[in-house]
C-alpha cells in the first residue's frame, strides 16, 4: 500500500425554514414513494446562464448507520488503460469524504506489472498515481485475482461488507445503458451503487457538472446517497452544477437537493422530454462539461426505458466526458445519513 497522503446553493438559515423543509420531505416520501407524481408548480423557463463470499481480503466495515462522516469504501477495477484509470482514480478520490480514511481499492487480474519482461519494466499503476500526486489524501491498496474474471470476483464479494461503491469505465459503444460486461453483471447481481464514467480529459480540466434526474428517481431509496456523492464530486473538483429535471416544478428538486449535506452552487432547469434535453444540451453544453445521469435498475422506482438509449444520446451532444450513476438498490433506511442534521 502506498500512502499518498463552493459556493452555497441555498442555505437554510432558520429553524422554522428547516422544520418546514424537513416536514415537506417527510410528507413527500410518505405519499410519493412507488406512485407517479404530478407536476404542480408554474412553468420554469429552460436555459442556462452558461451469493458466496469472495476470496478477496476486504475487512468488514466498522462504521454504523449512526456515523456522520460518510466515507465510502470504493472499488475500482483496473482494465489496462492506464491513462483512463488515472482519471477514474481522480474522480474516485473526489467522491470520498475529504476527512475520511477509507482506502481506495484497485482490483486487477494477474500480477501487477505483467507477465513478460516488457510489461514488468512499465511503472505500476500505483507508481504512476504517486508520481502524479492525484491521491494526495487517499490510501491506495491493490488487490489482484488470478482467475482473470473481475466480474465474478466483484459479484461474489458481499457488497454490504466489502464495498460501498464501484467506480468503473463506461463503454458508450455498448447497446445497453450499462455498457460493458462487468458493469452489466454487477448491476444485475448486486445491490451496490455503480458509477460508470468515460472521461475524455483530466478531471481538473472539467468546467461544469450537468446532472440529469429522470422522473420519479427522487422517490428511490438511493437518491440522497447519489446526490450527496455528486455534490461531493462537484465541491472537490470545484464544478458549478446544472440540474435537469423532467418536471415543471424545479423548486421541488431544489428543496430536496438542499436537504442533502454539502453546499454547492447549482441551478435547476426543466425539460419536457429526453428529446428536449438532447436539444438543450446541443446548444447549451460545452465539450469540457461532465454530463451525468442518475439511473436505477429495471423495475425499480424511477426506471425509464429511455435509459437504454442514453449512451446513444450522449454520443450526439457536446460533452465528451459522461457518467451513468446507478443508485444503490432501493434501501430507504440507508438514506438518512446523507441528510442535514441542523
Amino acid at each position: 500500500m502506498i500512502e499518498t497522503t463552493p459556493s452555497v446553493v441555498v442555505a437554510v438559515g432558520t429553524g422554522v425554514v428547516l422544520a418546514t423543509v424537513i416536514g415537506y420531505w417527510v410528507l413527500s416520501r410518505r405519499h410519493g414513494r412507488g406512485r407517479s407524481r404530478e407536476s404542480t408548480a408554474e412553468s420554469s423557463s429552460d436555459g442556462d446562464a452558461d451469493g458466496s463470499s469472495s476470496g478477496l481480503p476486504f475487512p468488514e466495515r466498522a462504521e454504523t448507520s449512526e456515523d456522520r462522516t460518510i466515507d465510502p469504501r470504493i472499488l475500482l477495477p483496473v482494465d489496462g488503460d492506464d491513462d483512463h484509470v488515472l482519471r477514474l482514480v481522480t474522480v474516485a478520490c473526489a467522491l470520498r469524504h475529504r476527512y475520511g480514511n477509507e482506502p481506495l481499492t484497485l482490483l486487477s487480474t494477474g500480477s501487477e506489472g505483467g507477465s513478460d519482461e516488457g510489461e514488468r519494466d512499465r511503472p505500476s499503476i500505483t507508481d504512476r498515481i504517486a508520481e502524479r500526486g492525484i491521491a494526495a489524501h487517499t490510501a491506495i491498496r491493490t488487490e489482484s485475482v488470478e482467475t482473470g474474471d473481475l466480474t465474478a470476483e466483484i459479484v461474489r464479494a458481499p457488497p454490504e461488507l466489502n464495498t460501498d461503491l464501484l467506480v468503473t469505465k463506461w463503454d458508450l459503444g455498448a447497446n445497453e445503458a450499462t455498457g460493458g460486461e462487468t458493469a452489466n453483471e454487477v448491476v444485475a447481481k448486486t445491490p451496490m451503487p455503480i458509477y460508470l464514467f468515460r472521461l475524455a480529459r483530466q478531471p481538473s480540466e472539467l468546467t461544469r457538472l450537468r446532472l440529469v434526474i429522470p422522473q420519479h428517481v427522487d422517490h428511490h431509496g438511493g437518491f440522497y446517497e447519489a446526490v450527496y456523492n455528486l455534490k461531493q464530486l462537484s465541491a472537490r473538483l470545484e464544478l458549478p452544477v446544472t440540474v435537469y429535471v423532467f418536471e415543471r416544478n424545479v423548486d421541488h428538486y431544489r428543496t430536496l437537493f438542499d436537504l442533502v449535506e454539502i453546499d454547492v452552487r447549482a441551478e435547476f432547469r426543466s425539460v419536457g422530454s429526453w428529446d428536449e434535453l438532447e436539444s438543450t444540451l446541443e446548444t447549451r453544453a460545452d465539450s469540457a462539461d461532465l454530463l451525468v445521469t442518475l439511473a436505477v435498475r429495471e423495475d425499480e422506482i424511477g426506471w425509464d426505458p429511455e435509459l437504454r438509449a442514453v449512451a446513444n444520446r450522449f454520443e450526439r451532444v457536446p460533452p465528451r466526458s459522461v457518467g451513468l450513476c446507478f443508485l444503490r438498490a432501493d434501501e430507504p433506511e440507508y438514506e438518512d445519513r446523507f441528510l442535514r442534521t441542523s
